[in-house]
């Protein structure tokens, strides 16, 4: 049984998506949650959602960010803490994927930008919440990506982001025990807003997604939050630095199928 009533979680990249779903399931099951995110109007509606969904009626502690910036991330740390003056749950949500090609002018500009957000920003976030999580004996959930374990040449910077967060919650899962259990969730394909600023057609770009994957479907945002809320109650107790894909089975996908069907 799920159980994290007036648990303490901070929930970065909850303005949208994976994130805004985690926070939403967070605040049904009882929790006080902090989100997080760039845009104010999105913060709102989902902070006015997880009220809504609270059984005790709680209000989220709404932060605006952006973690290019190490002062927002520390800021976003503070304002939890000055809030709630204890954490149980770290969600390190946020994310954003590089747009350069490898031999592109601006590459190494992308890729520094994308590892500050995706890689640093999760290192300090967890640093400066480790305190406060060996004492409530809490928990970390990193959120990843198939790109870390299959190459995207298209995201070459992200892959490489996510696998290092794969790699970081595997050596906190031992540095941090045994208190603080630390574990990955590995996303495939997630039916979310991005493909509306990709100038793509949502309908043909998710049916198409839905074809090549093994379970005939993509994933939504609540079957994530649905795999952070076990990890981050006492039901996942034993488990620590283990990576848990959930990928509608991308990454067994048969190729040769894929191209017989186009035959």
């Amino acid at each position: 049984m799920i159980d994290l009533d007036n648990k303490v979680a901070l929930i970065t990249g909850s303005s949208d998506g994976i994130g805004a779903a985690t926070a939403i399931l967070f605040s049904s099951l009882g929790a006080k949650v902090a989100i997080v995110g760039r845009n104010q109007n999105k913060l709102d509606k989902v902070a006015a959602e997880c009220e809504a969904k609270s059984p005790h009626n709680y209000k989220p502690v709404v932060i605006r960010a952006d973690f290019v910036n190490d002062e927002d991330v520390v800021r976003t740390f503070e304002e939890t803490i000055s809030a709630y003056k204890h954490l149980d749950i770290l969600v390190n949500n946020a994310g954003q994927s590089n747009n350069k090609d490898f031999l592109d002018a601006d590459a190494l500009s992308d890729y520094d930008r994308t590892q500050q957000i995706n890689v640093r920003s999760v290192v300090r976030l967890t640093q400066l919440a480790a305190p406060y999580l060996i004492k409530a004996k809490g928990s970390v959930v990193n959120v990843s990506s198939i790109a870390s374990l299959k190459a995207y040449p298209s995201m070459w910077s992200y892959g490489m982001a996510k696998s290092a967060v794969d790699m970081f919650t595997k050596t906190m899962a031992s540095r941090l025990a045994p208190n603080v259990r630390v574990n990955s969730v590995v996303p495939g394909p997630v039916r979310t807003n991005f493909v509306a600023s990709l100038n793509l057609d949502p309908k043909a770009f998710w049916d198409g997604m839905v074809e090549q994957q093994p379970l005939q479907r993509v994933a939504d945002p609540i079957d994530l939050a649905n795999m952070i809320a076990f990890l981050s109650c006492d039901a996942s107790r034993n488990t620590t630095g283990s990576i848990f894909v959930t990928d509608s089975g991308a990454l067994v996908a048969d190729p040769m199928k894929a191209s017989s069907s186009n035959q």
